[in-house]
């Protein structure tokens, strides 16, 4: 590992976040973040790392909530820069109460891995649900709230992936309980917005790029993880579509949303579209690694969607948001993080 080069790639994409909107309304804050391991939990702390930096009389304190103490890089990148560092598990009611009260709460926490989520059914439903309430308890006077949401809540929609519709699953769907735990935490924030809360969710969906750790298992990082290796072996006919976000531009919307918001929720993503075999083509391009198909060729893993592509009109027309990292570029840094950490 090579914590300085690691470090430069996440500054690099935290200054040009920092270029795309104004954080002042952090300053003299208390943040406290959950899930502060995870890819955008990583990359919102670099963020307002990279803006505290800049700060002379004010400070932004940050509380980094994760569920083990954070090792290597991220352990290391958070102690250089001052994050104090909290771990428990955020499910654990006595856990929650001891959490500090802040001006600023981003609830990033969740198996956001289909084998994790599917894997810890109960906990996945808490950590949406039970934990989210126990949060917004820690909220000071007039403080805000962000709930990390998913586009999973589309399931089993035949409309398209706009904040007018929501999905037709059941509760015996084998995703049920990522899928309603996430329509169950966003009614709870919408809740609190009506009792005059400034709360709000972001449905996300598949965001990508450095920070992502070495054991994600997600499509993306396993076909670059494989390339890497010199072949990309598909699991299926990788004929699902999906639409990438780079972490950076995610994490602009991110923060648009905790600052000021209009509406309780909004799709938040990217518009780099493809089908599986195409980014596992474009992955295998770039690392001159052949894509190679299964000889008894699958739809997938049992409940997936077939397409993820979100209508981000509400978000871009609300904040002016044009320009979006491109794949080819994405994946370039994204694998140069992957190589290194």
């Amino acid at each position: 590992m090579n914590f300085e080069y690691l470090s430069k790639i996440l500054l690099k994409d935290a200054e040009y976040v920092n270029r795309s909107i104004r954080l002042n309304s952090f300053d003299g804050k208390i943040i406290l973040i959950t899930g502060a391991t995870g890819l955008i939990g990583l990359n919102l702390i670099a963020a307002m790392i990279f803006y505290k930096n800049t700060l002379k009389d004010k400070q932004i304190t940050i509380y980094a909530v994760s569920h083990t103490k954070p090792e290597g890089f991220i352990g290391e990148f958070f102690t250089k820069n001052n994050i104090n560092i909290i771990f428990g598990d955020i499910t654990d009611y006595s856990f929650l109460k001891k959490l500090p009260k802040a001006h600023i709460v981003m609830h990033c926490a969740g198996y956001g891995q289909p084998g994790k989520f599917m894997a810890n059914k109960i906990k996945t439903i808490a950590i949406n649900t039970t934990s989210t309430i126990e949060l917004l308890g820690k909220i000071r006077k007039d403080g805000n709230f962000l709930f990390i949401s998913s586009s999973e809540i589309y399931s089993g929609n035949i409309n398209e992936d706009e904040e007018t519709y929501i999905g037709y699953t059941n509760t015996n769907h084998p995703r049920s309980c990522y899928i309603e735990g996430k329509r169950t935490g966003e009614a709870i924030v919408n809740a609190a917005r009506e009792e005059g809360m400034n709360a709000v969710s972001a449905r996300l969906a598949l965001a990508y790029g450095p920070g992502v750790k070495h054991d994600d298992v997600r499509v993306l990082n396993q076909l670059i993880s494989k390339g890497l290796k010199g072949r990309i072996d598909l699991l299926d006919s990788g004929s699902a579509i999906r639409t990438y976000g780079y972490v950076s531009d995610i994490v602009i919307m991110l923060l648009n949303l905790i600052i000021k918001s209009k509406h309780s929720f909004y799709n938040v993503g990217g518009e780099s579209t493809l089908t599986i075999k195409g980014l596992a083509e474009k992955i295998g391009q770039k690392l001159n690694s052949k894509v190679f198909l299964p000889e008894n060729l699958t739809s997938g893993i049992d409940g997936a969607p077939d397409h993820v592509e979100l209508n981000l009109n509400r978000i871009k027309d609300e904040y002016g948001l044009t320009q979006f990292i491109d794949i080819d570029e994405g994946l370039k840094r994204t694998i140069e993080w992957i190589k290194n950490s």
